[in-house]
């Protein structure tokens, strides 16, 4: 599996996907301290003629707009270069090709989960302690635990996330279709928010819970069934998408 990894990570580097990752990791990074620092005053600039009161910024601030950052523009960038991972192989016919070379199917597409996770759970760390760092200058009473613990969860929901982009790509023939089945399936997962039964196994809470812990604090208790269900929910995409594509034939 190793070497199918290896595969992976020169494939990245080959179309400049490595670079692009890494480089919008680290600019949002450096950018959401200073931009939590420097947004009242702009605000008040902007504001001629008009009162606003504008509280002063705080760490809370950077990492408000931190997470922010990973659960929309990340989160966007690593569904949008994910989610084709199997699907445009099988659609340009070169999976087939890695397959008839003897390559199990399953540790195939496990390689490739594998990789993926590994490559974001290591840059949301580097750009984390980043952010914290810049966060420190600018605000001398930045809290680790609560910013961390929030990155954390940020990891669980990130590994959900990346398992359902294996699994809609491993259903889907193409990037259209992978992309609307995990579309699909966010869809549903957002509307049995609805149900408050069901609101604490939901991945999708995890978003807003990193949010919650930065303003009023860790409640790691409030956590534990959302990240469990999670985390389960994570191995059956997975292997659900081994099963599919281990059985699908392939042209």
């Amino acid at each position: 599996m190793i070497k199918l990894m290896k595969k992976e990570f020169y494939e990245f580097v080959k179309t400049k996907k490595l670079i692009a990752i890494i480089a919008i990791f680290i600019f949002f990074a450096i950018s959401s301290p200073i931009m939590a620092k420097i947004m009242p005053e702009f605000i008040k600039t902007i504001s001629i003629g008009i009162t606003i009161i504008v509280p002063p910024p705080t760490w809370k601030d950077a990492f408000l707009q931190f997470f922010k950052n990973l659960n929309q523009m990340i989160f966007l960038i690593l569904v949008l270069i994910f989610i084709g991972s199997i699907a445009e192989e099988k659609n340009r016919r070169t999976a087939s090709l890695v397959v008839t070379r003897g390559v199990d199917r399953r540790v195939w597409v496990l390689s490739k989960f594998t990789f993926q996770l590994l490559l974001t759970i290591s840059l949301s760390l580097i750009s984390f302690f980043i952010c914290y760092y810049y966060s420190v200058i600018l605000f001398p009473d930045t809290e680790f635990f609560p910013s961390f613990s929030s990155l954390l969860l940020f990891l669980v929901y990130i590994t959900f996330v990346i398992s359902l982009t294996i699994l809609s790509s491993s259903a889907g023939n193409n990037i259209i279709q992978a992309g609307g089945i995990f579309i699909l399936v966010f869809i549903v997962l957002n509307i049995l928010n609805i149900f408050p039964s069901l609101k604490p196994y939901n991945p999708v809470n995890l978003s807003s819970m990193e949010t919650q812990w930065i303003v009023f604090g860790v409640d790691w208790n409030s956590a534990v069934k959302t990240v469990i269900s999670s985390l389960i929910l994570s191995i059956a995409s997975l292997v659900c998408g081994m099963l599919y594509f281990n059985y699908q034939e392939l042209e």
